[in-house]
């Protein structure tokens, strides 16, 4: 290694002087040493800072000193820097047992396979390790398990001091604790490298497929988890909001015009009454169909996407044509709702964007045992490398809602789904399932 690394500064850092007053003030208030600064004091977030650019300055100088072949092989730095957390539903901090500030200052060292992720906010400064694909998650990808260090700021009897598992740290201490990080970095990735995670070296015996199944990322599937916690919470919350917009929209204006109506100098006769009530009947009876559509269960999928073209129709003045000259094989319900779901979303998409005056849903039952549906439109069309889904990321109602829902499908049957538009010359979508 070249020269030393100069750690007065972080020597500093670790144990910050506070003026003599307050730190007579502090020790002589018994109940609270050992306990976290209080909200009140600033300058909390400025040493948590320091303390993450002094560990940078540390992590650089053993990365760049380092000979060919070094033990940090292959890290790449990204320098520190406030670093906004990705929006979230209020229900997933109670998800997560925890509340997350909107933002943090973070630096990170990293490999092609894995990441030692530094984050710093009030009284703390935690280190994780976690997949390098994972990065854009943020906090998602930092829970608990993959923690390999937690530093907290404690008032003790000498003020405010960085601890470790409520003992002070040492400049020596907090080094090797950064030299294990950024090794473990470069072991996991050459251990990845070495032995793909979940394939058994000796296929033929218990013991192999006992550590076949040890080397399953259990990290991984926590995070998928929690991600699709996520999307359900947000799935549930635009449903909600969805439903509220619909029911005030139409309905309770439609009751509050009939009060003015029956209180006015002109009262409706009872005919008139009927016919408004038989309105907002029509219109209750179409969003209930919307979501949660009874002919489905009872008439099957063909008669079902038939009245919801019907609904589309009448209500945009676009023109819908259902082409099905085939009979439709028997599938599990669940797998009916989210076929039937597809093609509601596509053609909502339809009416809502497209500015189409023609959608053609075309169902085909193929020779090998496939279902094949399409829904085509005649309308502007759109870039899909540019278009996210319309309704906000991580669990909109929309495109990332029909691939999650042929996700589910694909999980009884081998299912594509595709999406092809050209601008000025509309869009199609492409839902295929081999029922064989």
């Amino acid at each position: 290694m070249g020269s030393l690394f100069n750690a007065r500064r972080l020597a500093k850092i670790l144990f910050p002087v506070q003026e003599r007053k307050e730190t007579n003030q502090n020790a002589s208030a018994g109940p609270d040493a050992g306990k976290a600064a209080p909200p009140e004091q600033e300058a909390t977030d400025e040493l948590s800072v320091q303390l993450a650019d002094a560990l940078f300055e540390a992590a650089q100088h053993r990365v760049a000193n380092e000979e060919e072949g070094h033990p940090y092989a292959g890290i790449v730095l990204s320098a520190p820097k406030y670093v906004k957390e990705p929006d979230r539903p209020p229900q997933m901090d109670a998800l997560m047992r925890r509340s997350l500030p909107d933002k943090f200052y973070r630096w990170r060292a990293k490999n092609d396979s894995y990441c030692l992720s530094v984050r710093a906010s009030k009284y703390a400064l935690e280190l994780y390790i976690i997949p390098t694909e994972e990065i854009p998650f943020l906090s998602f990808a930092e829970y608990d398990n993959r923690l390999q260090v937690k530093l907290e700021l404690l008032r003790t009897k000498h003020g405010l001091v960085w601890c470790k598992d409520n003992h002070r740290i040492r400049t020596e201490e907090i080094l090797q604790l950064l030299d294990t990080c950024l090794r473990q970095v470069v072991s996991k990735s050459a251990a990845q490298q070495k032995s793909p995670a979940g394939k058994p070296s000796e296929p033929n015996t218990l013991s192999s497929r006992s550590k076949g199944f040890e080397k399953v990322d259990v990290d991984r599937l926590t995070l998928q988890m929690q991600n699709l916690a996520y999307r359900l919470v947000s799935q549930q919350e635009e449903l909600k909001k969805q439903i509220s917009r619909e029911l005030h929209d139409s309905i309770i204006a439609d009751m509050l015009m009939l009060k003015r109506h029956m209180s006015g100098d002109k009262p409706l006769s009872n005919e008139e009454v009927i016919e408004t009530l038989d309105e907002i009947v029509e219109k209750l009876r179409d969003i209930c169909n919307d979501y949660s559509p009874r002919n489905l269960q009872d008439w099957g999928l063909r008669v079902s996407i038939e009245g919801l073209l019907e609904r589309v129709e009448e209500r945009s003045g676009i023109r819908c044509t259902l082409e099905c000259n085939a009979e439709l094989p028997v599938v599990p319900d669940i797998v009916q709702l989210h076929v039937f779901r597809i093609v509601q979303e596509a053609l909502n998409n339809a009416e809502k964007y497209s500015q189409a005056s023609e959608v053609i849903v075309k169902i085909d039952h193929l020779e090998n045992a496939s279902l094949a549906i399409s829904i085509k439109d005649n309308g502007c069309g759109f870039d899909v490398a540019e278009v996210p889904d319309r309704r906000g990321e991580g669990g909109g109602m929309g495109m990332t809602s029909m691939q999650q829902r042929a996700e589910i499908i694909r999980s009884l049957y081998p299912t594509t789904l595709s999406v092809t538009s050209t601008t000025g010359e509309g869009s199609e979508v492409k839902l295929t399932l081999k029922l064989k």
